[in-house]
């Protein structure tokens, strides 16, 4: 069946990813769907799951209850991932993406919405005590010169330390340390978090295959 943005109930979906995040809910963030209501219409793509299982099972063997768990990879990825964590083990997924869709912006693409609505309606309700954040990777590009992008508009965002759990947050949680997945270059932005905790809080960087 296909479907029209505009005949999206964007804060069901928005509703759907945030339930049950209970400490994390405000890591949650609300902006891609509001964001959305100003888009082009357009159909959504069919949904198609392209979860990578050397991804889940790597990230699996990872996850341990006493440390809290950051993916930083592409928005489709962690999507995909999401859903997957969710549906089949138990995992909730702090989805934390803050991007401002626009129909001309330099990130965020059909695809990537598509993704967002149709994983969404397919979340399975569950209540955990097991968390996994997410952070979309592509959040910013390294090698756009925006000075000389003149038909986009630059919507790039960078997380800031607001967007993670401090040390005594951790702690009072139970967690003992921070693992943090990622696959390339760990980008500046989320260093300056890993920077401000280290002294307090373990960080284990592991990286996954390409």
């Amino acid at each position: 069946m296909t479907m029209n943005l505009k005949k999206i109930d964007l804060r069901k979906i928005y509703r759907l990813w945030k339930r049950n995040l209970g400490v994390f809910r405000c890591f949650f963030r609300s902006t891609p769907f509001v964001s959305l209501k100003t888009y082009d219409d357009f159909t959504l793509y069919e949904y198609k799951n392209e979860v990578n299982g050397c991804l889940v099972k790597k990230v699996l063997e990872e996850y341990e209850d006493d440390y809290f768990t950051i993916v930083d990879l592409e928005l489709d990825e962690i999507i995909d991932l999401a859903l997957e964590l969710n549906n089949k083990n138990n995992i909730k997924p702090i989805l934390n993406v803050n991007l401002l869709f626009n129909t001309f912006g330099l990130i965020g693409s059909k695809k990537n919405i598509s993704k967002l609505i149709n994983c969404g309606l397919n979340l399975i309700d569950i209540k955990s005590n097991r968390y996994i954040m997410m952070i979309p990777y592509d959040r910013y590009k390294e090698d756009i010169d925006v000075t000389k992008v003149y038909d986009k508009l630059n919507n790039q965002y960078a997380v800031g330390e607001e967007d993670f759990p401090d040390s005594e947050f951790l702690s009072e949680l139970g967690y003992k340390g921070v693992k943090v997945i990622t696959r390339d270059r760990v980008k500046d932005d989320l260093m300056e978090y890993i920077n401000s905790i280290n002294e307090k809080t373990e960080v284990i960087l592991v990286r996954v295959d390409k």
